[in-house]
């Protein structure tokens, strides 16, 4: 089987798992009458979102080896549909949905990581995990476009249509479903008791992380995801209250620098993709991507003390280096993820280390608005970013050697 298959089935099917994930934060200012969260109910909706993200994501290595990776994230989408369903149906049953949705977002990844580095060619793996992930800012991008349309046919028929459309995704993997599967999934235990015992389902969880803690290379990468995902996020979720409390922009046009970081979050994704599989080699370009956050960072803490010292357009041109940078490392990393984990524990690798991106999801947020709101203010905030961003940069200069050797099955050489 070729490899534009498979990349365009889990494009997909990344994309319409970001965008449910998505979906109520978005539909929620886009209905017509009083909001049914308020913006701390959001924070608790993304924090239910995330910690159920955070378990889809430790579950899949166990899922993956039992059903295959690519019935694991028609699953795991059929997941999201069930969660948009349930949000749609019970809207009191918000946090329950959130919990789902995140549970159904968490295997993507390590599942499609399991597809991925079995059906690219070397040369272009980086290339072609990056375009891959391009599917999670596409995803919040159509929660843009799609949902407020549809917003006027009202609550529940909006979260029904993307629910349907969901399962629709998930149908369309099965053409390459049985024959990827094949290669990928292994017979259950023979005991069946075995799966329905507490301990086996904890040994399970805990699987992954094992993975990461028995491998420097994967603790260090863990590492500057948890990182470098919390300032990501903090960047999407704070940029337009900086830009129009902080420099006194309009929300129209905060709005759409927001929008011009998002577009350079897509297509950094695929450049350094790009760049790493023919000029950079892939921790290099982490490091000097690290790099660029820091400083992008230090430049739009500098605009809360100096507001009139940036043009309109550099301004523009700076948010795309920030979005460009601070959300285009994540396909470069984890197709390093999958270069360094041990033969055979792709998607196993993959959940432990998306277990510390959803980790610094969940942190790296509200540390920022803790700072912000304590006194500190955006400059400050921004600063701490910086700081974090060269700490990650010169973590990946100290481990480089060993960082450029993957660890084989027992960690001491290489694998490929």
């Amino acid at each position: 089987m070729n490899s534009f298959a498979p990349l365009l089935i889990t494009l997909l099917i990344q994309s319409f798992s970001a965008l449910g994930l998505m979906a109520v934060p978005v539909l929620i200012p886009a209905e017509l009458g009083p909001p049914r969260l308020t913006p701390a109910g959001i924070g608790a909706y993304l924090l239910c979102a995330y910690a159920g993200a955070m378990l889809g994501a430790l579950s899949a290595g166990a899922l993956v080896e039992r059903w295959g990776a690519i019935r694991t994230s028609q699953c795991a989408l059929l997941l999201t549909a069930t969660g948009l369903a349930l949000a749609a149906l019970y809207p009191g049953a918000l946090l329950l949905a959130a919990l789902l949705l995140g549970m159904g977002y968490g295997p993507i990844t390590p599942a499609s990581s399991h597809v991925l580095i079995q059906t690219t060619p070397a040369n272009r793996l980086n290339l072609v995990f990056s375009v891959k992930q391009t599917g999670v800012p596409v995803g919040v991008a159509l929660s843009g476009f799609v949902i407020p349309p549809l917003a006027i046919t009202g609550w529940m028929w909006t979260l029904l249509v993307l629910a349907l459309a969901c399962t629709a995704v998930a149908a369309s993997a099965w053409p390459i479903q049985a024959a990827l599967d094949a290669q990928t999934s292994r017979p259950a235990s023979a005991d069946g008791r075995a799966g329905l015992s507490v301990r086996f389902l904890m040994r399970q969880l805990l699987e992954p992380l094992a993975v990461i803690f028995r491998h420097k290379n994967l603790r260090a990468l863990a590492a500057v995801s948890f990182v470098l995902s919390g300032i990501q996020i903090s960047l999407t979720s704070y940029l337009v209250s900086f830009l129009t409390t902080g420099l006194f922009m309009t929300a129209l046009a905060a709005g759409a620098m927001l929008a011009i970081s998002q577009v350079g979050g897509i297509m950094g994704r695929i450049v350094w993709g790009y760049l790493s599989d023919h000029f950079i080699r892939p921790l290099s370009m982490l490091m000097l991507l690290s790099l660029v956050i820091a400083l992008a960072a230090l430049l739009t803490g500098s605009l809360a003390l100096w507001p009139a010292a940036m043009s309109g357009l550099m301004l523009a041109g700076l948010m795309f280096v920030f979005g460009a940078s601070a959300s285009g490392w994540n396909g470069v990393y984890l197709a390093e993820v999958a270069r360094q984990a041990p033969a055979g524990a792709v998607s196993k690798a993959t959940s432990g280390t998306l277990a510390f991106t959803f980790l610094g999801v969940m942190v790296g947020a509200p540390l920022f608005g803790l700072i912000v709101s304590g006194g500190g203010g955006f400059s400050i905030a921004f600063g701490m970013q910086a700081l974090l961003a060269l700490g990650m940069a010169l973590l990946l200069f100290a481990f480089r050697g060993a960082l450029n050797r993957p660890a084989d099955p027992d960690g001491s050489g290489k694998k490929f």
